[in-house]
């Protein structure tokens, strides 16, 4: 189950990044995606180029899903990044906790995360650490 856990959101933000640097004529290396928790505490998505923040958007946008989701993963993700940002927070002692999402530098088919606290960089993280 994580390896296939692994490989789709690999494949999800991997598609996600090339789609949005495509549409904003930008370099697939320049776009990523921050990830926290609202003060609702649901999941946020922020769309950034160059490591700034330029608009918010949600998981139907980053899935491409114009009609009806068959996989159902807008139901099924959501609550699985809630679930790392919360036990990042609590691993961290904090409640403002965000994770990036960027393409490597060295091989464009694989993605990086980065945590941030405070808006602060922390440090990288595997993602097999955060879902378990």
């Amino acid at each position: 189950m994580e390896e296939f856990i692994l490989s789709e959101t690999r494949t999800i933000f991997n598609k996600a990044i090339k789609r949005f640097a495509k549409e904003n004529k930008r370099d697939s290396l320049d776009v990523s995606f921050l990830l926290s928790l609202t003060p609702e505490r649901e999941v946020g998505y922020v769309y950034c180029q160059d490591h700034t923040p330029l608009r918010e958007t949600n998981i139907k946008e980053i899935l491409n899903v114009k009609v009806f989701d068959t996989k159902g993963y807008t139901v099924i993700v959501p609550p699985q990044i809630k679930k790392i940002i919360e036990n990042l927070e609590a691993r961290m002692s904090s409640n403002n906790i965000e994770v990036c999402v960027y393409l490597d530098r060295e091989d464009d088919d694989e993605i990086r995360y980065f945590v941030y606290q405070e808006g602060k960089y922390v440090k990288e993280v595997n993602l097999l650490e955060l879902i378990k």
